[in-house]
């Protein structure tokens, strides 16, 4: 077998939710590994483009797919499709959480164990928005099409950093871009251990412009030898040396335009980001009336802190519970 995996994150550049880094992997039955852009073999099943009336499932970078428009039913039907295209049918977000995160029993950790208050998994129904019919229509293309390519879906994994979390994060990598390759790290440890003896081709999103990895790849899997084949303007790839199933890992700016997999780790990463702010919104709102909800970037980040600056004095809720330092 051969696996194509994808990395990419959502939530990068907010104030507020946490940063979400996911993963996506195609399992192939033969020992060759091909090549990232899958849009062409698959184009029968799988489009690119967010418009157009066509039932195909839809992979592409998730800032298309969800847009200014916000309709989280896009990113549902390509996510719970891919996954109900590998036999998981998640019901609630705690569901969700069992069978994609890396760390299932993080949740919304404070730091010391407990639950932030908005955390209630449980309670979070799936699908919000997409129909039942629709997703089972993904699904059906995803398994049609990934057949025909002597293919399946291998996996979907997220890493999800609340703000608490990435704070931690962030003091012991000491900047963001470190913190967020340390959870991308988590997920090449994760495809790496489900397939210890496959070949595989991890593909990523450069990080906040950085061109050179070797460094990290060798603090973050110490044992096993990493080369540097390329770093490039264009791109960066090294080989993990893992016996007679080596590891490629290509970063490369826009990479979700590129590499499949990397796309449909984009859309993950941004539905898993939505349903934890679908839950941060909740909470706040029900504590203040009108509380228009927030998406957490920018200056309206600081108009919904505002807005629940009496609300979380009285319920006890820290700035760092909820605010990111950087």
């Amino acid at each position: 077998m051969a696996v194509l995996a994808g990395i990419d994150e959502a939530g990068y550049g907010p104030h507020l939710g946490p940063l979400v880094v996911a993963a996506a992997a195609i399992d192939f039955s033969g020992d060759a590994l091909p090549d990232p852009d899958l849009w062409g073999p698959l184009q029968a099943h799988v489009r690119e483009r967010p418009s157009g009336a066509s039932d195909r499932a839809l992979v592409c970078d998730s800032k298309r797919a969800y847009g200014g428009a916000g309709d989280l039913a896009v990113l549902e039907r390509t996510v719970l499709g891919f996954l109900a295209a590998a036999g998981l049918t998640p019901r609630s977000l705690a569901e969700l959480v069992q069978v994609t995160s890396v760390h299932p029993s993080a949740g919304d950790e404070a730091g010391d164990g407990s639950l932030r208050p908005w955390h209630h998994p449980d309670a979070l129904a799936l699908p919000r928005a997409a129909g039942a019919e629709d997703i089972a229509s993904a699904a059906e293309h995803f398994a049609k099409g990934l057949a025909g390519l002597g293919a399946k879906p291998g996996g979907l994994w997220a890493n999800v950093a609340p703000a608490a979390r990435l704070n931690r994060l962030m003091d012991g990598q000491r900047n963001k871009a470190g913190a967020l390759f340390a959870l991308a790290a988590d997920l090449v440890s994760e495809v790496q251990g489900r397939w210890p003896s496959d070949p595989i081709h991890v593909t990523m999103d450069r990080h906040g412009g950085r061109r050179y990895y070797a460094k990290l790849l060798a603090g973050a899997f110490p044992m096993i030898p990493v080369e540097t084949v390329e770093e490039s303007p264009a791109r960066s790839r090294y080989r993990l040396a893992r016996g007679e199933a080596p590891v490629q890992v290509t970063v490369c700016a826009r990479c979700e335009t590129w590499s499949l997999p990397t796309a449909l780790a984009s859309m993950a990463a941004k539905y898993v980001r939505e349903l934890h702010m679908v839950q941060l919104n909740a909470y706040f709102q029900a504590l203040v009336p009108g509380l228009r909800p927030t998406a957490g970037y920018g200056l309206d980040a600081w108009r919904f802190l505002d807005d629940v600056a009496a609300a979380r004095a009285a319920a006890g809720v820290p700035d760092a519970a909820i605010l990111r330092r950087r």
